[in-house]
């Protein structure tokens, strides 16, 4: 299912940060894979995963089918149970993932030297092969826990993973808690006291909304 474009354009309005803070305060835990080097630009997509093991022989599943599978503009999220080892794409599966319209890769294995679109991956390979053993079901990456469907949004500072059922209201939290860290910011580059701004007191936040509410 595509991403709202208004949801879409909140999402990429605001940082990665205040989309962490607005889901602690609704109780979200784990949101927030570590640890992983990214390049590209930032994108925006609904999980499609897929976790891997490290392979010893037996039979495995077929991942040259679950990319095909992948659906336009999906993150592809790859857990490879933290183990480093590079992702068996070679030239032909890694181009096939752009070609796929894939909006990104999220993953704990190291990866390729070109991928054709935004990635996010282990720094570095360790020794050994992959085998896929699950696809679209729930997986843990650099930490975090990620759900088919989750909204998954990518960006050169982090990385965050929104439930579904939470996306809207999170994003509508992190547009307005972005417009008050400028706000502070501001007003703290006028000399205004920190002890009244971090947090805002009473007055502060009433000045806030009388400054900024729409005309």
């Amino acid at each position: 299912m595509a991403i709202d474009p208004t949801l879409r354009d909140a999402l990429s309005a605001v940082t990665p940060a205040s989309l962490a803070r607005a889901l602690t305060r609704a109780g979200v835990k784990a949101f927030s894979p570590r640890g992983l080097a990214g390049r590209g630009e930032r994108a925006i997509g609904e999980a499609y995963t897929l976790r891997m093991i490290p392979a010893r022989g037996d039979a495995v599943g077929d991942l040259a089918a679950a990319v095909d599978a992948i659906p336009e503009g999906a993150i592809v999220v790859i857990d490879t149970a933290a183990s480093g080892l590079a992702l068996p794409f070679g030239a032909i599966l890694a181009a096939r993932l752009g070609q796929c319209g894939a909006a990104g890769l999220v993953t704990d294995a190291a990866l390729p030297e070109v991928v054709g679109l935004p990635v996010w991956g282990a720094p570095e390979a360790a020794a050994g092969t992959l085998a896929l053993v699950s696809v679209q079901e729930p997986v843990a990456c650099g930490g975090a826990a990620i759900h088919p469907g989750d909204i998954v949004v990518c960006t050169e500072s982090g990385i965050v993973a929104l439930p579904v059922a939470l996306a809207e209201r999170v994003a509508l939290e992190a547009v307005e808690q972005q417009r008050l860290d400028l706000w502070i910011q501001r007003e703290a580059e006028r000399g205004e006291s920190l002890a009244s701004l971090l947090p805002p007191d009473a007055a502060a936040l009433a000045r806030f909304e009388a400054e900024t509410k729409p005309a």
